[in-house]
């Protein structure tokens, strides 16, 4: 009964989506590395890549869209476990290191 919660598939997809921002703000961030070092090479692969205070401020939105899901997702994973267990930690293994 614990795995057909409503809880879990809420909590389940908010981290989803809160790790995967978090994913595409790192794969953005190499790119403003990466453009930061650019040559001025029309060119190369770094010319299609966009300004770095665009990529900056893309990255800081990704961050911000990515901590509130993964915020919402934590949220939901206790209110979840209180649902299913009746307490909201329970410092099982599993539980702390994911």
């Amino acid at each position: 009964p614990a795995l057909k919660s409503n809880w879990l598939i809420a909590h389940v997809m908010t981290c989803f989506i809160g790790y995967a921002a978090f994913a595409i703000a790192f794969g953005i961030s190499w790119m403003y590395l990466f453009k930061q070092r650019d040559t001025g090479d029309e060119n190369g692969l770094l010319s299609h890549f966009p300004l770095p205070r665009i990529l900056d401020e893309l990255n800081h939105q990704l961050v911000m869209f990515g901590f509130l899901f993964l915020t919402t997702g934590i949220i939901t994973g206790a209110v979840w476990a209180n649902s299913a267990w009746g307490r909201y930690w329970g410092w099982d293994p599993k539980e702390t290191w994911s």
